[in-house]
């Protein structure tokens, strides 16, 4: 090819490029998980949610104490999520970048103030463990969603 011509085809490459749209980052969120733990609990202390496509599911384990009992079963709340409830957990997902946060925020469940971890798994994974009911403004809209989720999977005792 001489050179009058390869100019040509790589200005009409580049103009075909540039006139493209587009597009929206690729998302390959495949699960989304947030528990919640309370060291000095006595009955269902720990919650972790499993988010992931058309699915929710709530897994609540129990920690025994004074006059508490032992053996409370291992609890499961499942729900399906409409492919709109799942496009909209994971865009904002796909939104929340927590790349830049240290992995421990603050000082989880210190005096007994609970603890809560969100773990975004697609791509390179991203988790953060923080303090219960904290505000993180990277994941504000995220969290915002995933606690609503966990509210509506909890029975009420």
């Amino acid at each position: 090819m001489s050179p009058a011509k390869f100019m040509v085809f790589a200005a009409l490459l580049m103009s075909a490029c540039a006139s493209a749209p587009a597009q929206e980052p690729a998302r390959d969120i495949r699960q989304i998980v947030s528990t919640t733990s309370f060291g000095m609990c006595v009955g269902y202390c720990t919650t972790r949610l499993e988010i992931s496509p058309g699915r929710a599911v709530l897994i609540r384990e129990a920690r025994g104490g004074r006059g508490a009992p032992q053996n409370l079963p291992v609890q499961r709340f499942a729900t399906v999520l409409t492919p709109e409830e799942w496009d909209s957990i994971e865009s904002l997902a796909a939104s929340t970048n927590l790349s830049g946060l240290p992995p421990v925020i603050g000082c989880p469940d210190c005096a007994d103030g609970g603890a809560e971890s969100l773990t975004i798994e697609g791509g390179p994974p991203q988790s953060i463990s923080f303090e219960y009911g904290s505000s993180v403004a990277q994941a504000g809209p995220l969290l915002e969603r995933v606690r609503a989720l966990r509210a509506r999977l909890t029975p009420t005792e």
